[in-house]
């Protein structure tokens, strides 16, 4: 009996043991992997329905994918119950203004929604500040560490700034070879490609023909082309064959930004749009598209209810402009300027690039680069501006005038989205948040136009949904359509800024897929991993594969909770437990780790 017992007894302890060595932390110098994700459901990143499998990492690789793997680990992860995807790839951001600075390095909202990678430089703004190099943002963050991965794009309205200045018209040719030129350095430095904001200043002032020839230049590196079309609008469909043409003739694939369109009168028109990209894939074109799941846009997607013309009048005298504030600096030296716009610029210190740049630069430009710098113009305008609101307060007191305004602004309102389509964001009147225009009407028992105006008079923050869901779910089924965010990196709390920055990714998951069940899952993990991958032609990133760099999610599908709202919009999301870029824990149980793991992906290495 006693010998039956010690028996017993050796083979429990045995079985303890041998469990423990498939199990427990490894002690130094006998570690098999570094991380073992077990008993997750995995999405793979293909439109392969989820498997239970473990997934093994050493390094930044993703060792081994199976049904169950032996061995022991430096740390384990119980994904029971939870869902393992690849790392999310956003294709439109703007975080590198934000992450410029030490306090924003760790992109801890992009972290949150489980994004490993962001695409950065968009709508024609380089990914680095226009005094710079492209080599000056890399090293940066090569030295300092970023959260998530980043790519960086050249950005047409820079490059045409640098050479051009804000000037409507055609770059002679000398000036279009030193905008190749600025374009071949970036390329050469690591630079994916090239973006274009066309509706922007320079970039609208640019034709079809000056970005093809900067476009043949990014092809030759084998580069992308990323825009923010022409126009979102009733010509939308001209927009998209620009971009069409731009790929044709250059050679450089051709990413559409944002993909959308905007308006009341245009819905429906991405029909028409989405059938002009599906004709040029057909012949061979690489055109591809991406977008956030939201109806309203803007990084500050709040707007006025009375429009300037009407806010202002026809009779009223104009507001400070932009030449009001070059003629009070314009007296001042250079040196003098120079030395009042260090006082004032976030860049600090000035580094060499920067200093040359504003020495270099033609006394007008400068002029107006320090009076920008110093005036916010924006404070000068607006129902907070007491002279403004003065001067229309006294133009509602005649009866014909009021009469006109409140007809102007009823049209406005109409023309753009329809007042069921205005939603009240912020307010003084808190029980009005969420409310639409036409439902805050109906509480206070006014008309539109009057309650339109009220709102703009208290200040009220208001959104116009300017997309529907018919586009938006008509462009999410496609195949060719990944997801970008369009958000940026903002100091936590400060400013009102667009929901996408918190809650992009597990928002579209959660709502199009797990709720209105529009798109399949497998289908948007795609359109988020392996999709976004495909189009940057990174061959090592977006799927649960054996050798693909281990940037993955571990996501509690069931608890995915969006904390942000137009009202309160910097509020961190949940539902990502654990996030690995490049092997590394970067969420560890939800929490920061303080680990930095990004890199720098640069297209020549």
């Amino acid at each position: 009996m006693k010998r039956r017992i010690l028996l017993f007894g050796f083979l429990l302890y045995a079985t303890f043991f041998l469990a423990g060595l498939a199990l427990s932390p490894a002690e130094e110098g006998d570690v098999t992997y570094d991380v073992l994700i077990k008993n997750g459901k995995v999405l793979d990143g293909s439109l392969n329905k989820a498997f239970e499998a473990d997934v093994a990492i050493k390094g930044d690789t993703i060792i081994e994918v199976a049904k169950s793997i032996r061995g022991r680990a430096s740390r384990i992860i119980d994904a029971k119950g939870l869902h393992v995807t690849p790392g999310f790839i956003d294709l439109h951001t703007h975080v590198d203004r934000g992450m410029y600075f030490p306090e924003n390095r760790d992109c801890l909202n992009y972290l949150k929604q489980g994004t490993t990678t962001v695409i950065v430089g968009q709508c024609g703004g380089s990914a680095w500040p226009i005094f710079e190099k492209a080599v000056d943002q890399m090293r940066r963050w090569d030295e300092e560490g970023i959260g998530p991965n980043a790519a960086l794009l050249v950005g047409h309205g820079t490059v045409r700034n640098l050479v051009m200045g804000m000037e409507d018209r055609e770059p002679t040719p000398e000036e279009l070879e030193k905008m190749k030129e600025l374009v071949r350095e970036a390329m050469e430095q690591g630079a994916y490609g090239m973006s274009t904001g066309l509706i922007y200043l320079p970039g609208r002032h640019a034709e079809t023909d000056e970005i093809i020839e900067l476009a043949k230049v990014v092809s030759s590196y084998g580069g992308i082309y990323h825009t923010h079309i022409r126009n979102e609008r009733d010509k939308l469909l001209d927009a998209v064959k620009e971009a069409i043409q731009i790929s044709k003739e250059s050679g450089a694939p051709a990413h559409i930004s944002h993909f959308k369109v905007m308006g009341k009168k245009n819905w429906g028109l991405v029909k028409e749009a989405c059938a002009l990209i599906e004709e040029a894939r057909a012949k061979g074109l690489q055109i591809t598209a991406d977008q956030y799941p939201y109806r309203f846009s803007s990084g500050y997607p709040y707007q006025s209810l009375v429009p300037d013309s009407l806010w202002k009048g026809k009779d009223d005298p104009e507001t400070i402009s932009s030449d009001d504030v070059e003629l009070i600096f314009d007296h001042l030296r250079d040196s003098q300027l120079i030395e009042l716009y260090k006082k004032a610029t976030p860049y600090i210190p000035l580094n060499k690039h920067h200093k040359e740049f504003l020495e270099k630069l033609p006394r007008k430009r400068l002029v107006r680069r320090v009076g920008n710098q110093l005036i916010d113009l924006g404070e000068f305008h607006g129902p907070d501006n007491a002279r403004e609101r003065m001067l229309f307060l006294q133009r509602m007191e005649d009866p014909e005038e009021a009469k006109k305004i409140r007809k102007g602004v009823k049209k406005h309102i109409d023309e753009l989205v329809g007042p069921e389509n205005f939603i009240v964001g912020i307010c003084v009147e808190k029980e009005l948040e969420g409310k639409s225009l036409k439902e805050v009407a109906a509480l206070k028992e006014k008309s539109i136009a009057e309650t339109a105006i009220e709102l703009e008079l208290m200040g009220a923050k208001c959104i116009p949904l300017q997309m529907c869901e018919k586009d938006i779910e008509h462009i999410m089924k496609k195949d060719y359509v990944g997801t970008g965010s369009d958000g940026t990196a903002p100091f936590y709390g400060i400013g009102l800024t667009h929901i996408r920055s918190y809650s992009t990714f597990l928002h579209k998951i959660k709502k199009y897929a797990l709720q209105r069940k529009a798109v399949s899952l497998p289908h948007v993990i795609r359109s988020q991993t392996s999709l976004p991958a495909q189009i940057m032609h990174w061959e090592d990133r977006g799927r649960i594969k054996e050798g693909y760099k281990a940037d993955v999610v571990v996501l509690d599908l069931d608890n995915i909770k969006i904390n942000t709202s137009i009202s309160n919009p910097h509020q961190y999301s949940e539902g990502v437990e654990y996030l690995l870029i490049n092997g590394k824990l970067a969420l560890d149980k939800g929490k920061f780790t303080g680990d930095l793991p990004g890199e720098v992906l640069k297209l020549k290495d």
